[in-house]
């Protein structure tokens, strides 16, 4: 707590006075050795404590889940939010074809079951299998072998089953680990000497299976409705001509699982906007979304680094952002060595240094500043190594020298000097404190800052406060440093 009649370190009791230039000898002495480096030069070694807060999840572009949400709670029609949140854009409607989803790749065999009777079918002719069986596809060289209901044949060409009415039961995992009923048929093909599992089914039925996975089905109609259309022009936007597959059944596309997941609110969702598909220049658009903006969303060529502009995928001001429950996160606090970590970093990091932003403003790229020089990275990577829940994040580090692992030792008022950085830097003049504890109570004190600039490289620049201020601790002290809500690690001046 701060005190401004706080006893200082300096006008602490003289106790080692007494022992007169004996005792100051032997400080002197014991300060170097406290402080002796590798080699025997004088050296304090840094302590570095990050902050680190943020605002939305997910990469940013497009439409803001959440943020659809407060639209359609706020009487917004879902074709004024699609148009919110990709500029430009107009509508069309598309004709019900198929998609082939690919639902796992990499499997050793397949296993399907239908409670009606089901067909597999592929080159050499097809096989009938009873409602209630089960098939089995494995791989037999260059064929693959269908085994089912006290029967087997080998097919010299995929494998696609069918059923009779109602829909197939898989019982091999997909690769978001679902299991169950699912519309449209099943085609087994190979890739890379294992089996893939390919679901081709209606556009209108493969949305039955996205939307409710990607939203909650208890929001607001017209959320739902716009979800719906989003989703249609994004696997619309996605189709390989040229592959055995058009589009993922995981995040790496969009979310899609089978009948079990399906839901009345936004089967109606689909009903109700069947075939109404997001246009600009009269194409279905690459209509990315996610989860919730922090307030604004990304233009995509700040958001995806290295991918062009596009003009209905800018950053947009998003005012219901607010709804999600991570509209902000953080703030998280780490250490110098649990943040240089995953990313990578040799000697001490003194701070992860944003010097390009967005238009949101998340990080495009950032200098990682250590002891041992600096380094580049774009946010996705910084996001992705950290676990961040977005690139719209802050980092703040301060720092103490010389740092606890010093284990400096000293005789009773030997003056020294306690230092540190604070970046980004303060406004020029801003003070900070220094907090001491002797072992009775934490008392403080201002300290005046001074903003420097220092050279990244690559033509970049970082500017900090650098901060320091003398100590002659009479008995065995604590310290750190402190600004608004940041603080430096701890450090001990051990007095012998």
């Amino acid at each position: 707590m701060d005190s401004p009649s706080a006893t200082s370190p300096r006008t602490a009791s003289r106790l080692g006075r007494r022992h007169g230039a004996c005792a100051a000898l032997v400080a002197l002495a014991v300060l170097l050795l406290a402080l002796a480096g590798a080699g025997g030069a004088a050296a304090a070694s840094t302590d570095v404590a990050f902050r680190i807060e943020g605002h939305g999840w997910g990469h940013g572009i497009g439409m803001s889940q959440w943020g659809a949400y407060g639209y359609a709670k706020h009487g917004s029609e879902y074709r004024a939010i699609l148009k919110h949140y990709y500029t430009g854009i107009d509508f069309a409607q598309v004709a019900n074809d198929s998609v082939r989803v690919r639902l796992a790749s990499g499997l050793g065999s397949v296993k399907v079951s239908c409670a009606q009777p089901f067909t597999a079918a592929g080159g050499g002719g097809s096989l009938a299998i009873a409602g209630g069986q089960v098939a089995v596809v494995t791989s037999a060289g260059s064929a693959f072998k269908v085994t089912g209901g006290g029967q087997s044949k080998s097919f010299t060409s995929p494998v696609t089953f069918t059923p009779s009415k109602g829909a197939l039961n898989l019982m091999t995992p997909t690769d978001l680990g679902d299991t169950g009923t699912y519309r449209g048929i099943l085609r087994v093909v190979r890739e890379a000497g294992a089996l893939m599992m390919v679901n081709i089914v209606p556009l209108e039925s493969y949305l039955r299976g996205v939307v409710p996975h990607e939203v909650p089905p208890s929001w607001p109609i017209e959320a739902l409705k716009a979800q719906a259309c989003a989703a249609r022009a994004f696997v619309l936007g996605s189709r390989k001509p040229n592959e055995a597959w058009d589009v993922y059944c995981d995040v790496r596309s969009q979310a899609y699982v089978g009948v079990g997941i399906e839901d009345p609110a936004t089967d109606r969702a689909v009903r109700e906007t069947a075939g109404v598909v997001p246009v600009y220049g009269g194409k279905p658009i690459l209509a990315v979304y996610f989860s919730c903006s922090g307030g604004h969303t990304e233009s995509i060529q700040y958001g995806w680094p290295g991918s062009s502009a596009i003009p209905y995928l800018k950053g947009v001001d998003d005012p219901y952002d607010t709804y999600a429950t991570l509209h902000d996160w953080g703030p998280l606090r780490r250490t110098a060595a649990e943040v240089a970590k995953p990313l990578g970093v040799g000697g001490t990091l003194r701070a992860v240094y944003t010097v390009k932003r967005g238009t949101s403003p998340r990080i495009v790229k950032a200098a990682l500043v250590s002891s041992s020089g600096v380094k580049f990275m774009d946010g996705n990577e910084l996001r992705m190594k950290l676990g961040l829940k977005s690139t719209w994040a802050e980092f703040t580090s301060m720092s103490i020298s010389p740092a606890a692992r010093d284990h400096v030792a000293v005789a009773p008022d030997t003056s020294l000097t306690l230092k540190g950085r604070l970046y980004p830097a303060l406004d020029a003049g801003s003070t900070l404190r220094l907090y001491f504890n002797a072992g009775d109570a934490w008392r403080s004190r201002e300290v005046t800052t001074t903003v420097t600039t220092e050279k990244l490289g690559s033509g970049y620049t970082a500017k900090y406060s650098a901060y320091s201020e003398g100590i002659s601790p009479s008995q065995t002290t604590q310290y750190y440093f402190k600004s608004g809500k940041n603080v430096s690690p701890t450090t001990t001046i051990s007095v012998q």
